[in-house]
């Protein structure tokens, strides 16, 4: 009930604010327990919460200028319809949200100790990205009422988090290709990690805001197939995590097919320990120069 200033009431504050919470909390915990290898730092984690707030701001501001050229786009580019205003702003609100993500994903979580696993990936992005979910649901239900938060709770947070999973999952790929040294495949996967989660984002967001029948079935087979198979993902992922280490130089013959070729000279009882050394140091820069070179 409303107060008799025509407030919310304390107890109906903290109701909004349980109901419009709750769903972000649980997926995080479902991701969270999923993490089989290595727990992540609690605190890392609630900087990635933290990182998905500062989007929220972000994304706003940013919307209300896309919101502009979409009009714009509309009134001197395309046919005024509203498939095409669907369609314009689903692929602003996608770039814009899953970029806004990702920035703080990227700055709060790759230089991290505690990033040494692949699954860790899924697990910072769903974070940041329930963040994000969890403030917007605010917004939604202190405007719109509980009559939005059952809709919100079993569609629109499970979609943010399939966004991140598959944001996250390239994500992880990223960090292994750096530690193994392959600029190309890091860059590769950031690219895609980001790609992905706007794919989805926009597709999810497309097919309702173009408000048509068709539209609205495709939708929810979209949702269905996307909710099995991130379910899958996230159960593959965990199962078959591994660490994020650089290269040993047994993996780099394992990996090219070498075998460990011969000392290039004998090493024999009159040559000096430093002499030794070098010799040995000179052996083993050979071998993973040999490496390198069978690689590329």
């Amino acid at each position: 009930m409303l107060n008799q200033y025509g407030q919310l009431t304390l107890e109906q504050t903290l109701f909004y604010l349980a109901i419009a919470i709750l769903p972000a909390i649980f997926f995080m915990i479902y991701i969270y327990r999923n993490d089989d290898k290595e727990k992540e730092p609690p605190l890392l984690l609630l900087k990635c919460i933290i990182g998905g707030l500062l989007s929220v701001p972000i994304a706003i501001i940013l919307e209300m200028i896309s919101e502009q050229v979409v009009y714009y786009l509309l009134e001197n580019v395309v046919t005024a319809t509203q498939v095409n205003y669907g369609i314009l702003t689903a692929i602003f609100v996608g770039l814009i949200e899953e970029g806004a993500k990702f920035f703080f994903l990227y700055r709060f979580t790759w230089k991290d100790k505690a990033f040494n696993y692949r699954f860790d990936g899924i697990v910072y992005a769903v974070f940041v990205s329930l963040g994000f979910a969890a403030l917007e649901n605010v917004f939604y239900v202190f405007n719109y009422g509980t009559g939005v938060a059952l809709q919100r709770a079993l569609l629109t947070i499970p979609g943010h988090m399939s966004f991140a999973v598959y944001m996250g999952l390239y994500y992880g790929h990223a960090k292994v290709s750096e530690a193994v040294n392959n600029p190309d495949a890091k860059a590769l996967n950031l690219k895609a990690s980001y790609a992905f989660a706007v794919l989805l984002h926009t597709i999810f967001d497309a097919t309702l805001m173009v408000e048509s029948d068709i539209g609205l079935i495709f939708f929810f087979i979209f949702v269905a197939i996307l909710d099995i198979v991130v379910y899958r993902t996230i159960r593959l992922e965990s199962k078959n995590d591994i660490p994020i280490v650089p290269p040993t130089e047994e993996d780099i013959y394992a990996e090219t097919k070498l075998s460990h070729p011969s000392p290039i000279v004998e090493i024999t009882d009159n040559v000096s320990e430093r002499e030794k050394c070098n010799v040995c140091c000179m052996i083993r820069l050979t071998i993973l120069i040999r490496g390198v070179i069978y690689v590329k």
